[in-house]
């Protein structure tokens, strides 16, 4: 598969879905306009508020989208650098190169989720039709007329 470049996402994926492994929850994955990520919703660790989106740009081993994670103070709203432990869960690939299948672990949470995609089918088709006909009207076994 070849990476998705910006305002390619929604020509190639009509949606996202995540089913998180420890609840059975599923939710339907948000995109941005002229972005290649799906985003989830952001969630709380301690004193981070959590970003997780798929960057379809950015294709792991597997052919599948990195899962990157972005951290934010939860107080001020402000990006934490990624170093020591965000830096390490900064950027997730896949862990089973059948399914796109991720565990993420950051501090002392870990979630364990599938992404299930829907593609979008382009088909173009042309069909040509050429048809031919004659006809002949004979009379008392004259010919009479020939079209």
């Amino acid at each position: 598969m070849e990476p998705i470049r910006r305002s390619q996402l929604e020509r190639n994926i009509s949606s996202a879905t995540v089913e998180f492994m420890d609840t059975g929850e599923t939710k339907n994955l948000e995109t941005k306009y002229n972005s290649y990520c799906h985003f989830f919703e952001a969630f709380q660790v301690e004193n981070d508020t959590i970003k997780l989106r798929l960057d379809w740009s950015d294709l792991d081993e597997n052919g599948y989208p990195t899962l990157d994670a972005d951290f934010f103070d939860s107080q001020t709203g402000k990006k934490h650098p990624l170093k020591s432990e965000r830096g390490n869960a900064h950027h997730t690939p896949t862990i089973n190169s059948k399914e796109r299948s991720y565990e993420w672990k950051f501090k002392n949470c870990k979630r364990h989720f599938k992404i299930k995609v829907c593609w979008t089918v382009s088909i173009t088709e042309s069909m040509n039709v050429a048809d031919s006909c004659s006809a002949e009207v004979i009379q008392a076994g004259e010919r009479i007329v020939d079209f």
